[in-house]
């Protein structure tokens, strides 16, 4: 049995998927905004610890990584949001069919570069998550010997 390529598939997406889909995303990235804001007042409040504990290269690995998923989730908004607003072509009732193949052509590169965003995002918050862990187990530590 012969699967059809993933990358067809957006070619039989209907304008409401394309419009959910384009939703779904943009609540997503901005849900990650307000969670990189978290992730950032995390390590300022982690920051004498990550002095104290010998972690600052580690520290500053993941906070310049969070840096770069903030940069990159801008843009991915914006690209997004512009996305969004040219949906209108595709139910204008017009017959405008390379203007429709090239924005079903850029929902599939969005789909693709959206979920390597994920992708790295996730890695990145582990980081930071596995420091921070890592920095309160010291801290309990240092409690319970006081």
């Amino acid at each position: 049995m012969k699967t059809e390529n993933n990358t067809n598939i957006v070619e039989w997406y209907s304008a409401d998927r394309m419009h959910d889909m384009s939703k779904n995303w943009l609540s997503d990235l901005n849900f990650i905004k307000d969670e990189q804001h978290f992730l950032e007042d995390l390590i300022t409040n982690y920051t004498l610890k990550i002095i104290d504990n010998d972690a600052l290269d580690r520290a500053q690995n993941v906070a310049t990584a969070l840096q770069r998923t903030k940069r990159g989730n801008q843009k991915l908004l914006n690209t997004l949001i512009r996305h969004e607003n040219e949906l209108q072509l595709m139910v204008d009732g017009k017959d405008e069919l390379e203007k429709e193949n090239k924005y079903k052509t850029e929902h599939r590169e969005l789909r693709e570069t959206i979920s390597d965003f994920y992708f790295d995002y996730k890695a990145v918050k582990f980081e930071i998550f596995n420091l921070v862990k890592s920095l309160m187990k010291t801290d309990k530590q240092e409690h319970l010997l006081k």
